[in-house]
C-alpha cells in the first residue's frame, strides 16, 4: 500500500515537474487565497492575546460600564482602539461610591473623557482629557517616564495634570515637560508626570493614554461641569472573592438604578474572554471574505486537471492497457491536484505570516496564530484539492482505454 502510495506521488512531481510554469501558475490562486486566511487570523488572534496578556496582568479586578437596554453583554469592546464616549453615560458617582465602599474593593477609580482644547507656551491641541482619580494608579499598570514624574495629587483642588508620551511632544516638541504649565478654559495646570510611551492604543479601558492628558476628577467637574462617566475600574483584594463582589456589586447598583440594567459589571477574565470572542468572529467574516480567492484557486486546479486529463488521455489509455485499473488512475490524478493545493497551502502560510510579522511592525501588537488554526489551515489546504480535483479524476479513471489509445494530441 505504501509502495503505490509512493509510486503515485512520484509520478505526480514528475508529470507537474513538466509543465512547471503552469503548475506555479495554478497554485497561485491557492497561495493568495492561504495567505490572506492565514494573516487575518494571525493579526486577530494578537489582538486577542494583547488584550488578554492586559487584563492578565492586572490581576484580580471589575469593570463597570454603561449598557444600552436590550444589549447583549458579548457585544463589549465595540472599539478597541480610541476612548468610547456616550451622549448620556448611565453610570453615575452614586455608582462609583458603590464600588468603593464594597469591603473586597482596594480601591476604585472612575474614567471619565472629554475633548477640550489644551494650550501650553504659545501652542494649542485639541486632546483627549481623562478625568480621574489618584486611585488609577492602583488600579491599572501607569508606568511613569523618569524619576521625578509623580501621578495626580490627592487634593481635591489641586491643579496638577499628567500628560502622555505623545501628547507632550505634540504640544511642546519634548517629551520632557515636568513643571510647564498649561491651560483648559483659562485654567492653568502644572505638568508633574509623563507617561511612558504606550506599547498599544488598544486596552480595555479604552483611553488612549500616550495622546492623553489626565487631570484630577473633581478638579475638571468645577472647569467642565458635569462629566459623563465611561467606566469605573476597580481592584479586588483577591481572586477568591471576585465573584461575591460581581455579584453584590452589581445587586446594588441595580437598585440605585431602580431595576434598570443600563449597566454591566464585568470581570478581568469576562472582558478578555468576551473581547477574544468579538476579534475572532471578526476574523472568521474576514476569512470567509478573503475564502472566495481560495474557491478562485480550487476553480483553477479543476481548470488545469481538465486541461491535463484531456492532454494525457492517451497516456492514461497505455496505463489501463498496461494493467491499470479505475483507482489507480482516480488516485493518479488526485495526488496531482492535491500536491498543487498543498503545495500552495505551504507556501501560503509562510507568506501569510510573514506578511503578518510585517504588518505588525506598524502596529502596537505581534501575530499570533495557535496550532488549531494552523491545522484548520492545513485541512483546508488538502479539501480543496481533494474538492476541486475529484472530477477531473473520476473522468480520467472513466476513460475507456480503447477510445483513449486511438487519440492523438
Amino acid at each position: 500500500m505504501f509502495r503505490i502510495f509512493k509510486t503515485h506521488i512520484e509520478n505526480a512531481i514528475e508529470s507537474l515537474n513538466a509543465n512547471r510554469m503552469r503548475t506555479f501558475l495554478t497554485m497561485l490562486g491557492v497561495m493568495i487565497g492561504i495567505a490572506s486566511i492565514t494573516a487575518i487570523f494571525a493579526l486577530s488572534g494578537g489582538v486577542s492575546s494583547l488584550i488578554s496578556n492586559q487584563v492578565s496582568s492586572e490581576g484580580a479586578m471589575i469593570v463597570v460600564r454603561p449598557k444600552e437596554i436590550g444589549e447583549k453583554k458579548n457585544n463589549l469592546i465595540s472599539n478597541l482602539t480610541s476612548s468610547k464616549s456616550f451622549v448620556k453615560s448611565s453610570i453615575t458617582e452614586k455608582d462609583l461610591e458603590i464600588v468603593s465602599k464594597n469591603e473586597h474593593v482596594a480601591a476604585a477609580a472612575p474614567l471619565a473623557n472629554f475633548s477640550a482644547v489644551v494650550s501650553g507656551e504659545g501652542n494649542s491641541i485639541t486632546s483627549n482629557v481623562l478625568a480621574t482619580t489618584p486611585n488609577l494608579e492602583k488600579v491599572i499598570s501607569l508606568p511613569m517616564r523618569g524619576e521625578d514624574s509623580e501621578f495626580i495629587a490627592e487634593s481635591l483642588n489641586s491643579k496638577n495634570a499628567v500628560v502622555g508620551y505623545q501628547f507632550a511632544v505634540n504640544l511642546f516638541g519634548t517629551p520632557d515637560v515636568i513643571g510647564r504649565y498649561l491651560k483648559i478654559k483659562d485654567q492653568q495646570f502644572l505638568i508633574i508626570g509623563v507617561l511612558e510611551k504606550q506599547d498599544s492604543t488598544v486596552n480595555f479601558s479604552n483611553v488612549d493614554f500616550d495622546n492623553s492628558m489626565i487631570v484630577n476628577y473633581s478638579t475638571a467637574k468645577n472647569i467642565i461641569g458635569e462629566l459623563q462617566i465611561q467606566q469605573i475600574n476597580a481592584k479586588i483584594d483577591s481572586i477568591n472573592n471576585l465573584n461575591e463582589t460581581d455579584s453584590k456589586i452589581s445587586k446594588q447598583i441595580l437598585d440605585a438604578h431602580k431595576n434598570e440594567q443600563d449597566f454591566e459589571v464585568l470581570s478581568g477574565e469576562e472582558i478578555s474572554k468576551t473581547s477574544s470572542e468579538i476579534v475572532d468572529a471578526a476574523g472568521v467574516v474576514l476569512a470567509l471574505v478573503a475564502g472566495i480567492s481560495l474557491v478562485v484557486g480550487g476553480i483553477g486546479i479543476m481548470n488545469i486537471m481538465l486541461v491535463n486529463v484531456s492532454e494525457r488521455t492517451r497516456e492514461i489509455g497505455i496505463r489501463k492497457a498496461l494493467g491499470a485499473n479505475n483507482r489507480h488512475i482516480l488516485m493518479q490524478f488526485l495526488t496531482e491536484s492535491m500536491i498543487i493545493s498543498l503545495g500552495g497551502g505551504v507556501f501560503g502560510f509562510i507568506l501569510g505570516l510573514a506578511f503578518s510579522f510585517g504588518v505588525s511592525l506598524v502596529l502596537p501588537f505581534s501575530p499570533s496564530i495557535s496550532l488549531k488554526i494552523t491545522a484548520l489551515i492545513g485541512f483546508i489546504s488538502i479539501a480543496v484539492g481533494l474538492i476541486f480535483g475529484a472530477y477531473p479524476a473520476l473522468r480520467a479513471s472513466r476513460k475507456d482505454p480503447i477510445e483513449s489509445l486511438r487519440y492523438y494530441n
